[in-house]
This record gives C-alpha cells, structure tokens and sequence, in this order.
C-alpha cells in the first residue's frame, strides 16, 4: 500500500468541560460539577486521534495557532506528547481559543466556541504548508475561511487528498467540494447542505456523492455510518457497540481514525471504519481525547488495514 502524511489544518482549543444532570434549557440556571480544563479543538482532537491510532509509517503534523497564555503551552505539549509533529503551529498574541462544555448524565453535549488564536491566523500561514503528493490533508471549520480556501487550493496544486469536515456548518464549502476527496458531515450537516429530509438514505447519499464527484461520509451517532464513493453505491457500517460515557469528541475522533488510515493506503470502506472505531472508543472515556487508543485497539473493532 502506498502511505502518505496526515496534515490536520485546523483550530485547537482549551476545553473548558464541566457535568450537569441535563443540558440547560433558556432561562435555566444549574449546578454543574468536575470542572476540568483539557486540550481540544477540532482540529487538535483529530490530529490527536490521527496520531495515536496511525501506523509506523503514516506521520501527522498540526498546522494551526495558539495564543501567547498559559494554556499555549498545554495546548503544544499534549500534541507534541501524542506523537503529533507540531512545528507548524503558531503563537500569535493573545488568548487561545476556548471551548465551554456542558455534558449531561446521558453523556451528551453542548459546546461554545470562543476562536480565540483560531480566528487570527498570519496570512502566510495557510499558503506556507510544505503540502506532498499522497498527503491527506484535513480541514474543519473553526479556522478563517480564507486559510480553508487557501488550503484546498494548496493541496490541489500540490497533489494531496483532501478530507474536509464540514463543521461548524457553513454553506460556502459548497463551491470547494469540486476539490474535496472526502467530504465528512453528520447527519444535521448534511441536511443543512444538500436538502435532506428526515428520512435520509443510501439513494440520498450515492447520488449527492455522484453529483459532486466527491466521497460523501455521513455520520449518525448510535445508527452508525452512511457512506459512498464519487462513483459508486452507498454503504451502512453499523455502529460499534461499546459502553459510551461522553460523546464529547467522538466525531473528531472519527475524522482521526478515517485519515490515518486513509493515508496508510486503506480504501474508503476501510477508513470510515477505522473512523468509526476511534469514534467508539473514544466515547468509553471522559473528554475529547481517549489518552489510551492505539492502532491495535481500532483494529480489533475495525479489522486490519489491509
């Protein structure tokens, strides 16, 4: 199999996650427990998932920007620890971005995203990516649009394959995904983009993907992956099952274990589930990041690369 290099371009966030007994409503106060400061951000937890679960040969590299504050430093270091290369991010002044999170006793949440560095990327930061043939280059929406555009730009002219996470929502993707490999929603998403109703289907998915030339990756939480190629029929992976106690990251976690072994030569059924397993794993734990996943506990859901 031909490999190549997981370049993650995105934001990276201190998370702020504290536990309520349900997610509030308008108007509600309540008290929350445990309190926790942890390391995030998109882009941060799929290059962190990338890099735990990659094999030998695949690398991965963060490109992104953190503030000039303490969190800074946490930020660099836990990527760093994961086995991420993290040369190319940033220090620009001021705060690192911040996300608030809230997860109820059912283990699922709502976040607020502060950008913070996110949103203040030096111009030469995105057209300046060292970007190969055989890369795969990843891409999620919490950065400027302007460093998504160049990017893709970037890794068309240079040969890499693109995996975009079209998250949060933002309609302009569209006019990109004529340079996108493989786009990556949830289900919401992709209704929002391309007009799905309720009761989304293989035929939905197969000729949305046909129509943009572009592999389309819907996920759907417990009900597990909906899939195509560019040319070709639909595919259901079921859910993995597992004891989940925090969602919080799981979908990152997938665009992680989708990309490493997308760029370690696997095809898409392969990648989506090796995607899905990172996925599932890492909801058995607290937080956006499971600190114990590795390429033989993916495989032992997922089966091998080959």
């Amino acid at each position: 199999m031909t490999t190549g290099r997981v370049i993650v371009v995105g934001s990276i966030n201190l998370d702020l996650l504290y536990r309520v007994p349900h997610l509030p409503r308008p108007g509600e106060t309540l008290l929350g427990a445990e309190l926790v400061r942890l390391s995030g951000g998109k882009g941060g937890n799929q290059a962190h998932a990338a890099a735990k679960v990659a094999p030998a040969e695949v690398s991965v590299a963060m490109v992104g920007c953190v503030g000039d504050d303490d969190a800074a430093t946490m930020l660099r270091g836990d990527l760093a620890a994961a086995g991420v290369d993290v040369s190319a991010v940033r220090s620009v002044a001021g705060p690192s971005g911040t996300a608030l999170i809230a997860v109820d006793e059912r283990g699922e949440n709502t976040i607020v995203v502060i950008p913070g560095a996110n949103a203040t990327w030096p111009s030469a930061a995105a057209t300046s990516i060292d970007l190969r043939p055989g890369d795969v280059v990843v891409l999620q929406l919490e950065v400027p649009f302007a460093v998504v555009e160049a990017t893709v730009a970037g890794a068309t002219a240079a040969g890499a394959r693109v995996a975009l996470n079209a998250a949060p929502l933002d309609r302009r993707v569209l006019p990109l995904l004529e340079h996108v490999d493989a786009l990556i929603v949830n289900e919401i998403e992709a209704r929002e983009l391309f007009g799905f109703d309720v009761a989304l289907g293989a035929d939905d998915v197969a000729g949305t993907a046909a129509d943009l030339d572009t592999a389309l990756v819907v996920t759907l939480g417990a009900r597990g992956v909906l899939f195509a190629p560019a040319r070709g029929a639909a595919m259901t992976l079921p859910a993995f099952a597992v004891d989940a106690i925090d969602t919080v990251g799981a979908g990152d976690a997938f665009i992680g274990g989708f990309a490493a072994a997308w760029a370690a030569g696997g095809s898409l059924e392969t990648a989506v589930r090796w995607g899905a397993a990172a996925g599932a794993l890492t909801a058995t734990v607290s937080g956006a990041r499971h600190p114990d996943l590795t390429p033989a506990a993916v495989q032992a859901l997922a089966g091998s690369l080959g």
